[in-house]
């Protein structure tokens, strides 16, 4: 039977140097565990090109005497970008590229019963002949064992892959393939409760075998209830079990056709974000729960239905929660605009073939991404990289992102990047103006069309919002045969000098780094119904406003309408913009009237009289002195009217458009859905503050690999809003058995701050914040 064995403790890392060939004395090394991210860099401003190293890892291989005579591969999920291998000073083989999984047979390389040396030789330079460098690339490629490495144990006689193939119905075929063509193959169906619902067996004539198998009212995989089956192909031979192996699979049909995208039958829209796999400091180097997370935010904070991983394949882990929680997948080869030589092409083929046979029982993935991000058309090149796909996986459609227009199609679904909004134009090019009556995705929009820090001010984070928004809304349009759209991006993330802001980050995502939410984020979340949400885009600082004008603020919700309040003063009930956003099945609350009826409730003026004071004040909010003559004309009229003098006047408008002169001014924001209350925020005037510490995983574990646990500390006020241009030093104190990933002095950034801990051993852990001579403290325990 095969063995799968974790070896991700107790590495030993240096920067490599040549006499590492002859000696390699691990007084001279540092203890590490994978993931491992080579090269710690700082969070911003650095020069990436001290990513690009040579780095030398060892690993003591404890080869059992039973293992003899089997066959032993050690297995790399990810080597960031040339990987050489040895065994006991014997060279093995070397793989070159850094997203896609590889394994080499040591069996021949092991002494058993002894300790042998693994020896991992990893060059993080961005080598032109692998993709997908050799022209400028908008992300960095960091460097180090990023990714989990395990050992399998085989014997001679065994099961080399399962490839399990299903359309949505009853129907579910094995395509098996073994290491020789004698003995028996059987295949169990397990529900999700292990009850077999089918089974079957067949004599092994031949090294690949086809056997079928059907399901009596099978369960489908979809959105929302995302079923997975489990299959156990179990090989015999004289009766005797020599291998079994357990892939986990759902039943479902998915198909872009000319006029959408249809799952199970059901055509829906479907609304994405790309994904970067990087995170602060340690690049790519995240562990399964990190994967996980990210997932989870995609689903359940985002509320998106699809993501891509944009620019190449990524953790078996971030597939493995999409497979579990119901999220659509778009996977794509490693590649930024630039096609190599034939070298480079035929490595590029490489990786479509590695990509699709790690991956191709995942249901969550319902599209293979087999040309570069946006490069120029490539008949022969693309033409291959297709014909690839479509023999390893006839079930699954191909598509190849490009950012151009009537661009030559040899896939079948032609997605685009579409970057034509402004924020004053339509969200989205018609797509008979892109290409012919296809299926057709957008596979990027907004972007770097306007980069947004989170604390940048109000209005750009509007802007940012609400240029997301118009392209969702624009997408979401019925008729207009488009499948869907797929945001560029769900995080900022590091870069190469030639992009970003001068400090290496590219502020293009609808998250920050920290995974910490923007307002552009709120304009995908409050598309769904996973939790209320409320998020008012203003902090009702007119200060925050050019000229103190104050004259819209938008609320993004999923609320069926909102009741606003103003010092404990009703103003009005206002609803979902539906005028505006016709195709949102959750437009935005735009509100315009902070005044309502409490000119006339509290001045004791007509309706009439209170509704052109309402109008004279918003338009003194807009010119200042600069009245056209009209409403001077009408502030004379009411002045003299209700006997005010010009002074008296003048406070009226502090009092309901500015707040000066009064001692406080408070907004309240009550969200309803089904006549219910179900959510209230607070905009007031900073009173009293306080830092709060969330830890987002307070349960580690350490199974495989290390666990970590991301952390977020902020700053609120009186009613736990943030307080958002807070930039407060802290220092981050972690002990006992977490410890932390970075640095330990850093400070707020807009009112808040993210960063991870990492399991060390079992027991508890202590995770402390100092900061403005308090400290805010949490507990871990690590299982």
């Amino acid at each position: 039977m095969r063995e799968l064995i974790p070896i991700n403790f107790n590495w030993f890392c240096a920067p490599y140097e040549d006499s590492h060939l002859k000696n390699r004395d691990k007084e001279n090394f540092q203890k590490v565990n994978l993931p491992h991210h080579g090269i710690e860099i700082p969070f911003h401003h650095f020069n990436e090109k001290i990513l690009e190293s040579e780095l030398s890892y060892l690993y003591d291989l404890d080869a059992k005497k039973s293992w003899e005579g089997k066959i032993v591969k050690i297995l790399f999920e990810g080597v960031a970008h040339q990987a050489k291998i040895y065994i006991n000073r014997n060279y093995v083989g070397d793989h070159r590229g850094g997203y896609t999984a590889f394994e080499f047979d040591i069996s021949e390389k092991l002494i058993y019963g002894e300790k042998n040396e693994v020896w991992v030789i990893v060059d993080s330079k961005e080598d032109p002949s692998i993709p997908p460098f050799g022209g400028v690339v908008d992300f960095l490629g960091y460097s180090g064992i990023y990714r989990e490495v395990s050992l399998l144990v085989l014997e001679q006689q065994h099961i080399k892959y399962t490839f399990i193939k299903n359309n949505g119905n009853s129907k579910v075929q094995f395509e098996i393939g073994l290491s020789q063509n004698n003995g028996e193959i059987d295949v169990s169906i397990l529900k999700a409760n292990k009850k077999i619902v089918s089974m079957k067996s067949s004599k092994v004539m031949d090294q690949t075998i086809n056997i079928d198998l059907d399901i009596e009212r099978p369960v489908l995989w979809d959105l929302k209830t995302h079923y997975l089956y489990d299959a156990i192909i179990t090989y015999r031979v004289n009766d005797e079990v020599i291998d079994q192996i357990t892939e986990r699979f759902g039943i479902r049909s998915a198909e872009f056709k000319e006029d959408g995208f249809y799952l199970n039958g059901e055509k829906i829209k479907l609304l994405g974000l790309n994904r970067h796999q990087s995170y602060p400091y340690v690049g790519y180097a995240m562990p399964k729960s990190a994967q996980y997370e990210d997932a989870e935010i995609l689903k359940y904070q985002l509320g998106t239905n699809i993501v891509r991983t944009s620019h190449y394949p990524q953790s078996k882990h971030f597939l493995d929660r999409c497979d579990e929680i119901g999220l659509l997948v778009f996977e794509e080869i490693p590649g930024w605009q630039h096609i190599g030589d034939e070298k480079w092409q035929d490595l590029s083929c490489q990786n479509v073939k590695e990509m699709i046979l790690r991956d191709r029982n995942h249901p969550s993935i319902v599209l293979w991404g087999v040309r570069i991000n946006e490069s120029a058309d490539n008949h022969d090149f693309y033409f291959k990289t297709n014909g690839i796909a479509r023999n390893l996986d006839p079930t699954r459609q191909t598509a190849g992102v490009r950012n151009l227009q009537q661009s030559e199609f040899l896939e079948d679904v032609y997605t685009y990047n579409d970057f034509s909004h402004r924020g004053y134009n339509r969200g989205l090019e018609e797509k008979s103006k892109i290409t012919k009556k296809i299926p057709y995705l957008v596979s990027e929009y907004n972007g770097h069309m306007f980069p947004t820090k989170r604390y940048d001010d109000e209005l750009h984070r509007l802007s940012h919002a609400l240029r997301h928004l118009n392209v969702i809304h624009e997408m979401m349009e019925k008729d207009n045969h488009i499948s869907g759209s797929i945001g560029w991006c769900m995080s900022d993330y590091n870069t190469h000098q030639e992009f970003g802001s001068g400090d290496r980050i590219c502020y293009h995502g609808v998250l920050d780094m920290f995974r910490i939410p923007k307002m552009a984020s709120f304009s995908y979340a409050s598309q769904n119904q996973h939790q209320p949400i409320l998020e008012v885009s203003s902090t009702m600082n007119i200060g925050d406003h050019p000229a103190g004008e104050l004259s819209k603020v938008y609320v993004f919700t999923n609320m069926d309408y909102i009741k606003l309040f103003k010092n404990d003063q009703y103003v009005g009930t206002f609803y979902p913009d539906k005028k505006q956003y016709p195709n949102l099945e959750h437009p935005p609350v735009i509100i315009t009237d902070f005044i309502g009826d409490t000119l006339k409730e509290n001045e004791k003026m007509s309706h009439r009289d209170a509704e052109m004071t309402k109008g004279i004040l918003k338009t003194v909010g807009q010119y200042g002195n600069h009245l056209p003559l009209k409403f001077k004309l009408k502030i004379l009229y009411l002045l003299k009217k209700y006997k005010m003098s010009y002074d008296e006047g003048v406070k009226m408008f502090y009092r309901y458009m500015s707040g000066w002169g009064t001692e406080k001014m408070s907004y309240r924001f009550e969200g309803y859905q089904n006549n219910q209350l179900m959510k209230t925020v607070f905009k007031e005037n900073n009173e009293t503050f306080e830092y709060v510490l969330d830890v987002i995983k307070k349960e580690l574990k350490i199974e495989d690999t290390y666990d970590v646990s991301r952390c977020v500390i902020s700053k609120v006020n009186q009613h736990q809003e943030l307080v958002q241009y807070s930039f407060d030093p802290i220092t981050i104190k972690v002990s006992g058995a977490v410890e932390l990933i970075g640095p330990n002095q850093v400070s707020l950034q807009g009112g808040t701050l993210g960063f991870w801990v990492k399991t060390k051993s079992k027991g508890k852990g202590k995770i402390e914040i100092h900061v403005n001579e308090q400290t805010i403290s949490k507990e871990v325990v690590v299982l």
